[in-house]
């Protein structure tokens, strides 16, 4: 416990807790809010994240620059000098509202809830003032507290598939503002034609921390003249991508008229996209860090091509794709492997069988084939220079649930990707000498890769849940369900119970952070995980083995293995060290 009275938990080896209190309050907000501007104004180098809740502040960072120990330490000394951040003078932003019917849809079902009719809902909930708590679950999305205690609802027992953009909402005790189309399970009351989330902009949140909010009834007729293309999902996306050679039309015409720097995605697999290791600072305003599933296969790659940082590759699932290279190049195709076939130019017509996790030349007009994966879930294509896509918030990494970042999809057949390398001819065979290719050591590889449990570290809320059940978590084995994708690796296996009832404070959420809701089945939150949740979280899979579960696919067996953050730490050391080696030289 800190002097403020503020709780510091480690949540994984690479994320600390800051717990104000067990429940939201109104007195909370103000240091809430002072520890978040502390933090995000101080841009820390191992600070990649801050996710603001409603009594508290996840913080994650990277674990090789820092120890939990050492962040507690220093998240303890940024508290004792709280009360010298000052705090702006709060805005009050109005936002119309057109309540009911199609907008609306559940407002007739809080209106009998509450023995109200349909004008007093709307009448009650448009003339509270509002406070906006933080940012958190998708892009934008305010936490509202305020919310006049007679219309409190709970949330549907089952979320919606789909809920329009700028649709208006009651979950729980707080109301809150959907900004892009997203699944949801709050009770939608009305609908605004504002733009909450702007990626063009800065900042892109047209709300933030510590605003106030009113709603102002409007009409239908209101509505449809302030946005009428407020229902077209590309109109919050498209205004985001700047003018590069990614926004050229990417339709494919014929090889001949192909820009020599380009690549052409005959067919594009399953879920092909673009990635790179992600973006990090935007988590306060609800943006997920996104980026590669298998940060190691992802950066192995990069070396291979001689890419210096965080070069843009797409990462192919299950399904490779087949795609044409319109300039000479150096490519590496690692994890996964899809069997890759390179079919070359020329009269000769002749091909040949690429194998993985290697530095691969490709010449002009080439076509390069991969089918389904043979081992794992996902592989890269990486391309000496890296591909130039749009990037939103500095990364180019594409963000699924949102629409946000690359091309804001997945690949679609067609589509023609820029390489952003445009050296002389001599630099680009220089990298692709047969004699200056790079390989890796595979034995190596293969003992990252090799099967075993996911080792794990203890979550913030572990003390939630009964001793047979974290035994339970250890001993079992899991099935990874069909239904899991990039934001979350659903299981199935032993039920894990709770020693504690109740409900948990929306809280930031951790990279691998084990979430339990109340069927007791986990959930493993990925790389496309939502900023904040609810569930309490009994264990983090360590950060030495996200790539791993980069690799599951669905009716993989999973099973954990406890360890200690410092066990994980050292892990985590021990994998950087090895990968400095090699970047310097050091390692064939």
């Amino acid at each position: 416990m800190s002097s403020s009275g503020a709780r510091i938990v480690a949540a994984s080896d690479h994320s600390t807790l800051v717990v104000f209190a067990d429940e939201p309050g109104v007195e909370l907000q103000g240091d809430i809010l002072r520890l978040t501007r502390t933090l995000l104004g101080e841009a820390a180098p191992f600070v990649r994240n801050v996710h603001p809740g409603h009594a508290s502040i996840l913080v994650s960072f990277d674990p090789h620059m820092r120890s939990p120990a050492a962040m507690q330490a220093w998240l303890e000394e940024r508290l004792q000098h709280l009360s010298d951040v000052d705090l702006p003078t709060p805005r009050t932003i109005e936002i119309p509202v057109c309540y009911g019917n199609d907008f609306g849809p559940d407002l007739n079902t809080v209106a009998s809830m509450h023995e109200l009719s349909e004008d007093e809902v709307v009448a009650i909930h448009s003339r509270a003032l509002y406070r906006v708590d933080f940012l958190g679950f998708s892009p934008g999305f305010p936490y509202l507290a305020g919310l006049p205690p007679e219309l409190a609802t709970p949330r549907l027992a089952a979320p919606r598939t789909h809920v329009a953009a700028g649709s208006v909402a009651i979950g729980g005790t707080h109301t809150g503002v959907y900004p892009l189309a997203s699944p949801g399970g709050w009770r939608l009351i009305g609908r605004t034609p504002l733009r909450l989330f702007r990626p063009e902009a800065t900042p892109p949140s047209l709300l933030q921390m510590g605003d106030h909010v009113r709603f102002r009834p409007i009409s239908p007729a209101e509505f449809a003249t302030l946005a009428p293309r407020h229902d077209d999902p590309s109109a919050a996306i498209e205004p985001a991508r700047s003018r590069t050679h990614a926004d050229a039309p990417r339709k494919a015409q014929s090889s001949a008229e192909q820009a020599p720097n380009s690549v052409t995605v005959e067919k594009p697999g399953f879920l092909a996209s673009t990635q790179d290791l992600g973006r990090f600072g935007a988590a306060h305003l609800g943006v997920s860090a996104s980026g590669a599933a298998d940060p190691l296969a992802f950066r192995l790659g990069n070396w291979l091509v001689g890419n210096v940082g965080d070069g843009t590759a797409l990462e192919l699932t299950l399904v490779g794709g087949t795609f044409v290279f319109h300039q000479e190049t150096c490519i590496a195709l690692t994890g996964s492997d899809f069997g890759a076939l390179l079919e070359e130019a020329g009269a000769s017509g002749s091909s040949r069988s690429l194998p993985p996790w290697r530095a691969i030349r490709v010449a002009a007009g080439s076509r390069l084939v991969l089918g389904h994966a043979r081992d794992g879930a996902r592989g890269y294509l990486c391309v000496a220079g890296g591909f130039e896509v749009p990037r939103f918030l500095g990364s180019a990494s594409t963000h699924f649930q949102s629409g946000l970042g690359g091309l804001g999809r997945a690949l679609q057949a067609g589509d023609r990707l820029y390489i952003a390398s445009r050296g002389e001819p001599a630099t680009i065979r220089h990298r692709t000498e047969d004699s200056g290719l790079r390989t890796l050591d595979m034995q190596w590889i293969a003992e990252q890769y090799a099967p075993g449990p996911l080792r794990i570290t203890v979550g913030p809320q572990a003390d939630w849940f009964t001793p047979d059940s974290q035994a339970r978590l250890a001993d079992s084995e899991y099935e990874v369900l069909e239904q899991s994708n990039r934001m979350g690796i659903r299981l199935a296996g032993p039920a894990l119970a709770r020693a504690r009832s109740g409900e948990l404070s929306s809280e930031g959420v951790s990279l691998g952070a084990i979430q339990v809701p109340e069927s007791g089945q986990p959930i493993l939150l990925f790389i496309e995980h939502q900023t904040t949740g609810g569930y309490p979280k009994i264990a983090n899979v360590c950060s030495a083995d996200v790539h791993r579960v980069g690799q599951l696919r669905p009716r993989d067996r999973v099973r954990c293995q406890w360890i200690t953050l410092n066990a994980a730490r050292a892990l985590a050391l021990e994998r950087e060290a090895w990968l400095a080696r090699w970047r310097d030289g050091g390692v064939s």
